[in-house]
């Protein structure tokens, strides 16, 4: 094992990353910019309080079938305000469906809007007063996980609305007693943040609190002083759902606490540049990297696999790969929800630049994705049918998901037993045997096989660790990493040989030769299930495809000739990749192909015959 970079990244070194689109509008100043949930629009917030709406669908089309030129990025809908834009979020569920087609917006002394996409009519608002019935003004608005509440940050509260009424909100709650009181959340909410079970809140005096969803309190805590400014501007979830992230004014770092835990930051990202500017960060579609863009138009990608601490207990990264995207402060960011394509926009107000830098909007993509993308899709179809195989000696193989296989070795497969087989229901044709005029032979291997199943392998993680009899691997091909790995998940200490100064990580894959040669040569699953039993079993099998003919033999006649039929067809292409077992492998074949046929013979007799068609009548 090795605790290598294993995970899908951003190749910036090698150049490749490239831009694959560009706006046009180079005398705006861009504010902040987000990728719609489906991943096909672009919406845009601009210094004169103007929503711009991109449609990206041609852009990311085009990356998905591989394709990289350069096209421009034109604004479809332009939503302008009389007042200042405070804040928007998308809908998340919001789809080419015309009725999930909308985003929330909040403007200065105005109520809450929900704006249709591709009009920018305002199909619903809400609106808070306070104890004055004085009509109240955002500052920051964020959907639920769910889609049905929206949740709106005041100068001293945060209230919950219902997507489908219109009017006050259900709840609102006051951040603090009273200005001279010290308890509660103190200062204007700046930014909202929400996951499944939390809403997170940070406010401009530099303080963050967790809210349950009816918007009551539930901790509140400061950023520390060596790494805050002058308030909270950008908040975000990490995609754990446990680390939340962030960023304020005036402040060179980007800080992380982990809510199980909040007496101290558990991560710290260094962002050179002091600014008053809100400047947002995101993370990308694998999760791994915190992308953050600079005052000095350069965006940053953090490994986040890659931090080491500091002094201070907290964690810093010092060289993270960075791009120059831009010629002026990076003030908004975005990742795109499925493929690796990034947003980014610039902008800041100059006052004594006679030639300031043009602002854009740019989408930017690493053109070597796609391809891999069709190799691991291929990858995976091959896992998907192996998994449904039964019969191996040596291992079995059980389908964990999409995206995961578990790959059962064997310990001592002679005297381990078998998966049980358990009756699961009666078949009236079985009762009539004696009445059917056939061979004995045909009696005989249909008298044998009744209607019974493997009992299911549960391939949970604690059962998996339970698991005394077997060696467990953890085959994935995850689209967010681009390639696919193998976790090693029962045995660690008898299998992974360390380094005396080199702690064990459960976590990380297991070094396969196959694995780390996918990208440039033709790597199939059988290719790396030959590797896995040769390097779980000692000493290695004569062959590691040898089977278990007991299992057929249970099996009902109509699932042997299926079960044989399907195993002849895998043999036949682990025969092609000439291992080291393919002159026994040839004989298996032989010797399973003979089965295959006495079945489907003994099966085409049986329906033949009288009884079977009058029993088939009666059902």
């Amino acid at each position: 094992m090795s605790n290598n970079a294993y995970l899908y990244e951003y190749t910036v070194g090698s150049q490749r990353i490239e831009c694959i689109a560009e706006s046009d509008e180079d005398c705006v100043i861009y504010r902040a910019v987000e990728w719609s949930p489906d991943g096909t629009m672009l919406a845009a917030s601009t210094d004169d309080s103007t929503l711009r709406i991109y449609d990206a669908n041609t852009q990311v089309t085009q990356y998905a079938s591989g394709e990289h030129r350069m096209s421009p990025l034109a604004a479809y809908t332009t939503i302008a305000h009389a007042g200042t834009l405070l804040g928007f979020a998308w809908y998340p569920h919001m789809n080419r469906d015309p009725a999930a087609n909308c985003f929330i917006e909040s403007v200065r002394d105005h109520p809450l809007h929900l704006c249709d996409t591709q009009t920018g009519k305002v199909r619903a608002s809400y609106s808070a007063y306070d104890a004055y019935d004085t009509l109240m003004s955002a500052t920051a608005v964020a959907f639920s996980h769910d889609g049905t509440s929206i949740y709106a940050g005041y100068a001293t509260h945060i209230g919950r609305f219902d997507v489908h009424r219109e009017g006050p909100p259900v709840e609102l709650t006051q951040t603090t007693p009273s200005r001279r009181s010290r308890d509660g959340l103190k200062g204007i909410v700046s930014c909202l943040a929400t996951n499944n079970t939390h809403i997170a809140s940070a406010t401009l005096s530099g303080q963050l609190a967790l809210h349950t969803p009816d918007t009551q309190i539930a901790c509140v805590w400061r950023v520390p002083v060596e790494y805050g400014g002058t308030g909270v501007t950008h908040l975000r979830w990490a995609p754990n759902n446990i680390h939340v992230w962030a960023a304020s004014r005036q402040s060179e770092f980007i800080v992380a606490w982990d809510i199980r835990d909040l007496r101290a930051p558990c991560a710290v990202v260094r962002r050179p540049g002091r600014t008053m500017q809100r400047m947002q960060f995101a993370f990308d579609a694998s999760g791994r990297h915190l992308v953050v863009g600079q005052a000095d138009g350069r965006v940053v990608l953090h490994d986040l696999n890659a931090l080491d601490c500091d002094q201070s207990n907290a964690l810093v990264q010092d060289d993270p790969n960075s791009v120059q995207a831009h010629g002026d402060l990076v003030a908004g960011i975005s990742s795109h929800p499925y493929y690796p394509l990034l947003a980014t926009a610039s902008g800041q107000r100059r006052f004594c630049d006679p030639n300031p830098a043009p602002n854009c909007l740019r989408v930017w993509s690493d053109n070597a994705a796609p391809g891999e993308m069709t190799r691991l899709n291929q990858f995976m179809a091959d896992c998907m049918s192996v998994g449904a195989l039964r019969g191996f000696k040596h291992f079995s193989v059980y389908i964990r998901s999409r995206e995961e296989i578990v790959l059962r070795v064997l310990k001592d497969p002679d005297n381990t037993p078998r998966s049980d087989l358990v009756p699961v229901c009666s078949s009236a044709i079985y009762d009539r045997m004696d009445s059917v005029h056939a061979s004995d032979e045909t009696k005989h291997v249909i008298s044998n096989a009744r209607n019974r199943m493997e009992r299911p392998f549960d391939v949970s993680d604690a059962s998996l660790e339970a698991d005394t009899e077997g060696i467990n691997f953890l085959i994935a091909g995850y689209q967010r990493y681009r390639c696919p790995y193998v976790w090693l998940r029962t045995d660690h200490t008898s299998l992974v040989q360390l380094r005396p100064d080199e702690a064990l990580d459960c976590d990380a894959p297991v070094e396969l030769n196959t694995v780390n040669c996918w990208r440039n040569y033709d790597i199939r699953p059988w290719d790396v299930i030959v590797e896995i039993v040769c390097y779980a079993l000692d000493p290695w099998p004569e062959n590691p495809f040898a089977l278990d003919y007991a299992y057929f033999e249970k099996l009902t006649v109509e699932e042997r000739v299926v079960a044989t039929g399907a195993m002849l067809e895998f043999l036949r292409r682990a025969y092609l990749r000439r291992y080291f077992c393919s002159e026994i492998l040839l004989e298996d074949i032989k010797r399973l192909q003979h089965q295959h046929f006495h079945c489907l013979n003994a099966l085409r007799e049986y329906q033949q015959s009288t009884v079977f068609r009058e029993t088939v009548s009666n059902i």
